[in-house]
């Protein structure tokens, strides 16, 4: 068992490699064909409700900052609250796949697409972009603003004097560079694969551990 961990452990370095060098190189001098406001390439913009809603235990996932991985939501004992309070905290927009979770605080500027088969909703501290897919990939968009430099791009626009955080307006106005939809389509269909590789290695290792 310990050669097949130490086998899966390999497997994932090299993929977390391979995944690393591409998003390294998935910068705005890449393919860059036109520079656009990240609001010129989105359908929506949507703040999230201003007030937080009581830990149901039930139902509705509640996106709060940390359930906001980089690429990924993380779903590991998140927040829940029922379907009434739900419908209501949805008013501004309903979350649906491929629409993208951005965290404006704690942390800044991680970004996570919405999969297929979940409803979900913004706590305190997200906002929603729903990419326009005449311009944009919605999977490609978000590995382009998890890229080291979008981060750091959004970290320079993040102010606070105890909590950083990020103006809504700033966002809207951040430029982005995109390739066309074919090339943006080839990349974000390989970078899903070494992620869903990386995320099989990580489940089958961390069952054998604990086996």
């Amino acid at each position: 068992m310990a050669r097949l961990t130490g086998e899966i452990a390999k497997c994932f370095e090299e993929s977390n490699r391979l995944q690393e060098q591409i998003k390294k190189n998935l910068g705005p001098s890449a393919m860059a064909c036109e520079q656009m406001a990240l609001q010129d390439v989105c359908e929506l913009i949507v703040d999230c409700p201003h007030t937080s809603a009581k830990d149901e235990e039930v139902e509705y996932p509640l996106i709060r900052t940390p359930n906001v991985g980089r690429g990924r939501l993380i779903l590991t004992d998140v927040h829940r609250v029922s379907q009434d309070v739900y419908e209501r905290r949805v008013s501004r927009a309903v979350p649906w796949q491929g629409d993208l979770i951005l965290a404006r605080e704690a942390p800044v500027g991680n970004v996570a697409i919405v999969s297929p088969g979940i409803a979900v909703y913004l706590g305190q501290r997200t906002m929603l972009l729903r990419p326009d897919s005449s311009f944009v990939v919605p999977e490609y968009l978000n590995y382009y603003l998890n890229v080291p430099e979008q981060r750091d791009r959004m970290l320079r626009l993040a102010n606070g004097a105890t909590v950083s955080h990020i103006n809504v307006a700033d966002i809207r106005n951040m430029p982005v560079q995109l390739p066309f939809r074919r090339e943006q389509s080839k990349v974000a269909e390989l970078l899903s694969v070494l992620d869903d590789k990386i995320d099989l290695n990580n489940r089958l290792n961390d069952y054998l551990l604990a086996a």
